[in-house]
């Protein structure tokens, strides 16, 4: 299902695991300031809903990532958290990578899981 299409972020709800203890989201395309938007409205409704207790973003997609970006993927940690759920976060890139580790998001290793390749 796509959430919304936009001209630098898509959004789709993958397939959630068989025991409904995971929702999968994938991103692709920029997740600049106005992707934030987009990621925002696609992720907005799994916390009116009870939340499953992970939340998997696939980006080995996303060519491009600002400090807009870093800050909605901060957002929804603090949100996985404040709900005691996990975030997994599969390809993401080098150049992610390296960021979240100087951000020091690399390391809160109770509450997300960063892995290079995507397992979907």
């Amino acid at each position: 299902m796509f959430h919304h299409i936009s001209t630098n972020l898509v959004v789709r709800t993958e397939a959630a695991s068989d025991d409904n203890q995971s929702m999968c989201l994938r991103l692709s395309g920029e997740l600049t300031s106005d992707g934030v938007h987009v990621l925002k409205q696609a992720i907005e409704p799994l916390f009116v809903s009870p939340l499953p207790p992970r939340l998997e973003l696939i980006m080995e997609d996303i060519q491009y990532m600002d400090s807009s970006g870093i800050g909605i993927i901060i957002a929804i940690i603090q949100r996985m958290q404040d709900s005691g759920g996990k975030l997994e976060i599969h390809g993401l890139n080098d150049a992610g990578r390296g960021l979240f580790k100087i951000l020091k998001i690399a390391s809160l290793n109770d509450i997300v899981t960063i892995k290079s390749q995507s397992k979907i």
